[in-house]
């Protein structure tokens, strides 16, 4: 049975790692509220799983805590902001409100995010997008520092996981939003089996002979993750390396100076600026009624739409608690004791 903790002393343990390793209070806060929240959705890949590989990325001057965006260019209905290494979170949240802004202002806008690490879900910002009433895509790159995926056909790492997300307001549940990996498995999931010592799908990865591998492990011995949906899953990902990577002003197939990032674009379109309607919401709440009342196929029960796994995940976890792999729980509970404070009996 994994271990069970509630949401608030999860919350406070990852911001006082966070805040012991160099964070500002505030950052430390933010972060930890986005992997909590990450984590009542159910996408525990994004998680406080990633508690240890962010503690370990500022020890290795990979994160720079205290750095806090800045906007680097403005142009029409387009802007340009850097982390500087910061937090990831931080700066896609301040990236997301920018476009925000601007998109109230000119009907559209288009803010990259440069000199980022990762930046957790990325759903969570395009879902903040949507929420204010306005369309919303976001693209991620990796900039070949992170490699995991081998394009279509080949069995060398090439790509990262490159996802992409959508998010538009719907007047029942507020917004509905899509966001996904290019790739077969997001890396989180792979590090999630792990911790669980759980196998992945078949179909997934190739071990590092160019065979097809289910275990986990087999990543980290130089195996590759295969694209989504064979070529076009590919070609989506070389696509999400180009788009965010270079407007954001990262160059990482000539500079020198890019080592590592998780560059990432985000559009967001005002629906009153295309049609003086109102009524966007209401017309997704119905294409949703639409698709909730398609009869289900052999071997399942409904049709879902996007978010409805994250709302029934969210209802059970704020209420039973969150469900962590026992190495995941060991590793927050060592970090801790490492800054001084014993977390052990925390949530029990």
């Amino acid at each position: 049975m994994p271990f069970t903790i509630k949401a608030e002393p999860l919350e406070v343990l990852a911001r006082d790692i966070f805040a012991a390793a160099g964070a500002p209070d505030d950052i430390a806060e933010a972060v930890a509220q986005s992997l909590v929240m990450t984590n009542l959705l159910g996408h525990d890949s994004h998680g406080v799983l990633r508690v240890k590989q962010y503690i370990s990325m500022i020890r290795k001057g990979m994160i720079k805590p205290a750095a806090r965006p800045r906007i680097r260019k403005r142009f029409g209905a387009t802007a340009m902001v850097t982390l500087g290494y910061g937090f990831g979170q931080i700066g896609a949240r301040f990236a997301a409100e920018l476009a925000i802004e601007m998109a109230r202002e000119h009907g559209i806008a288009a803010v990259s995010l440069g000199q980022t690490t990762h930046v957790g879900r990325l759903g969570e910002w395009t879902g903040m997008i949507a929420a204010q009433g306005l369309i919303a895509i976001g693209f991620a790159g990796g900039g070949f520092s992170h490699s995991f995926v081998a394009p279509y056909g080949g069995r060398e790492r090439l790509f990262s996981t490159n996802p992409l997300s959508f998010a538009v307001p719907c007047g029942e549940e507020g917004t509905l939003l899509l966001d996904f990996a290019t790739s077969g498995v997001a890396h989180g999931k792979v590090m999630l089996a792990q911790s669980k010592g759980a196998p992945l799908p078949q179909g997934m990865m190739l071990d590092k002979a160019g065979r097809p591998a289910t275990a986990a492990a087999d990543l980290d011995a130089g195996g590759v993750l295969l694209p989504m949906g064979l070529h076009k899953g590919s070609g989506l990902s070389m696509m999400m390396e180009i788009i965010p990577n270079l407007l954001a002003g990262d160059r990482p197939m000539s500079s020198p100076e890019f080592h590592y990032g998780n560059p990432a674009l985000f559009m967001a379109l005002l629906p009153e600026a295309f049609d003086e309607a109102t009524d966007f919401a209401i017309q997704v709440d119905a294409l949703k009624a639409r698709v909730k009342a398609v009869k289900p196929a052999c071997g399942f029960d409904e049709v879902l739409v996007p978010g409805e796994p994250e709302t029934r995940s969210y209802s059970e976890r704020v209420n039973e608690g969150i469900p962590l792999p026992d190495q995941v729980w060991a590793d927050l509970c060592a970090l801790a004791n490492e800054f001084g404070e014993d977390w052990q009996a925390a949530g029990k």
